[in-house]
């Protein structure tokens, strides 16, 4: 069995249903994609091995859940890894909800990650929810999977720094491109076509045919047309910050009528946005990646008005009367009448081991999901044990052949969220070490291998392709010392610490709010809270200025 066009399998025992389904997938997306019927769990499972042996590319697998369909599921995950897992369940008797008996199975396919959303049967007109949600997974598929369009295509070598960081870039901030290593053909073929050299590498062919050689991410800003100066106008609110907390603030500052302008150094979404999937953020049933929701909030922020200042990292702060003036790199400044800080934390650096000069080069600090792909069939590892962790972990299980978790506690269970335990836990290439450090590790042009401590403290050297290190937070606010007061490990006293008014920091006129504030919930729905409140607060503040 061949098939040219993607593969759409749907698994039913009931004919009228099964019939229905196909129809109706038929005459949406029939140009697009080969729908293919299958009466059992058998059948299916013949047509998905089949479809495996000839190569065919499978972008969807409906089953119906009386049907055995998590289990059919979990095995066309084995076969096709990068297929849709629809489970199809029929709705009670007055179409009004889920069946009460079959609501527990959902829970737990959903919880245990063996689905990936689930479709009521039954309905009068597919328009009404059934299209909407197979569309939406089929538009990610393609993005994933089939020629898209790119802005940039990247050419470069595969391990190492400077190419790891431009990719890093462009994902986060969710610039389309594609990747081709110098020694692939289409990397040779550009190398050749846009007379590049190994000096010249990374560089980044600008879809108008500029060509960017070893960029900075003020020569790829100013090649994508983004802003990087702030101009000389005298805002209400500074942000400095485009995470959670920054994107929250600039949203309700810019739509409650405040000239508002965000500074953000590298890209949206701040950690946050480096995550594959929340699952626990609220409206969004099946989870949403970082990436997307940030730029979803920071499109929110753009057509309300809101100012963005890209590659531009504040580095002072001082009063000049009743404005607040904040000093960017390269020189500049921007002036504000109130300030918000809300550039959150990042990452610990493994401290005391050799792997620094290897970053890059398969040591990662963040999820690095533009990484995932390249570490296909091979085995990695994780280090840390909180929520962001166990959300890398599960990405790359999708990738990897097997996936080492490196926990210094007993269990996962006192810093993850229980959903990510009972998921990992259900996830076959997933294994926890507790009571386990990384201390060493090497390797000649890439990670080869690291060193772990185990509770014992004997160490062993184990084989890795990569390494991706989620553990601990520093603030970002270095910047800030001597002119805002801070705590001992960097973060910045607001409020009660300091006799004031909620989200006010030692400063007049500036406030924070997020990850980088003393006391905060180090949750992204968290975040979003104390951004949104903050600019009640300066509205407050800027009130009493004008009296």
């Amino acid at each position: 069995m061949t098939s040219v066009a993607p593969v759409i399998v749907v698994v039913d025992a009931n004919d009228d249903d099964r019939g229905r389904t196909c129809a109706a997938l038929n005459r949406r997306f029939g140009p697009d994609y080969t729908v293919l019927p299958a009466a059992s769990a058998e059948a299916g499972l013949d047509t998905l091995r089949s479809l495996a042996r000839d190569g065919a590319e499978v972008a969807m697998v409906l089953a119906d859940l009386h049907l055995g369909g998590v289990t059919l599921l979990e095995a066309a995950h084995a076969l096709h890894p990068g297929a849709g897992r629809v489970l199809l369940f029929a709705m009670d008797r007055h179409h009004t909800h889920i069946p009460f008996g079959e609501l527990e199975t959902l829970q737990r396919a959903v919880a245990l990650g063996q689905i990936d959303f689930q479709l009521a049967k039954g309905w009068v007109d597919p328009e009404e929810w059934f299209y909407p949600q197979v569309q939406e997974w089929l538009s990610a598929w393609t993005k994933a999977h089939r020629p898209h369009f790119v802005i940039y295509r990247l050419v470069g070598e595969q391990w190492t720094r400077r190419t790891h960081q431009l990719l890093d870039l462009l994902t986060r901030n969710g610039v389309p491109f594609d990747f081709h290593p110098a020694d692939s053909p289409e990397g040779l073929r550009l190398m050749a076509e846009h007379g590049l050299g190994e000096g010249d590498l990374p560089a980044a062919v600008h879809v108008n045919g500029t060509v960017l050689r070893d960029p900075t991410f003020a020569d790829v800003a100013a090649s994508h047309g983004i802003t990087t100066e702030a101009g000389g106008a005298v805002h209400d609110l500074a942000v400095v910050g485009a995470g959670p907390a920054g994107l929250a603030a600039a949203v309700y500052g810019a739509s409650e009528g405040l000239r508002t302008v965000v500074i953000e150094p590298e890209a949206i979404g701040g950690q946050a946005g480096t995550s594959s999937l929340i699952r626990n953020y609220l409206g969004f049933p099946r989870g949403i990646g970082g990436g997307p929701l940030a730029h979803r909030a920071w499109e929110q922020a753009l057509l309300f008005g809101a100012q963005f200042v890209f590659t531009r990292r504040a580095v002072g702060l001082a009063a000049d009367g009743d404005e607040r003036v904040l000093t960017l790199d390269g020189g500049g400044q921007v002036r504000a009448r109130a300030v918000i800080l809300a550039s959150g934390v990042t990452y610990r650096r493994l401290g005391g081991t050799d792997l620094e000069r290897l970053v890059g080069a398969g040591v990662y600090y963040g999820a690095a999901g533009v990484e995932a792909p390249a570490i296909a069939g091979e085995d990695v590892h994780v280090v840390g044990g909180a929520n962001s962790a166990g959300q890398a972990a599960l990405h790359l299980a999708r990738f990897a052949r097997h996936v080492t978790m490196l926990v210094r506690g007993e269990s996962l269970a006192a810093s993850m969220s229980d959903y990510l335990v009972r998921q990992i836990e259900a996830t076959a290439n997933i294994t926890v070490r507790a009571g386990t450090r990384v201390v060493g590790g090497g390797g000649a042009e890439r990670l080869e291998s690291v060193v772990l401590a185990g509770p014992d403290g004997d160490r062993q050297a184990v084989p890795t392709a990569a390494l991706f290190v989620l553990i601990g937070a520093a603030p970002h606010t270095d910047w800030l010392a001597g002119t805002v007061e801070l705590d001992e490990q960097g973060y910045v006293l607001t409020g009660r610490d300091l006799g004031r008014g909620d989200f006010e920091t030692s400063m007049s006129g500036v406030f924070a709010a997020g990850d980088l504030r003393r006391g905060s919930v180090k949750r992204v729905a968290g975040a979003v809270g104390e951004g949104s409140v903050a600019v009640g607060v300066v509205h407050r503040y800027l009130l009493d200025l004008s009296d």
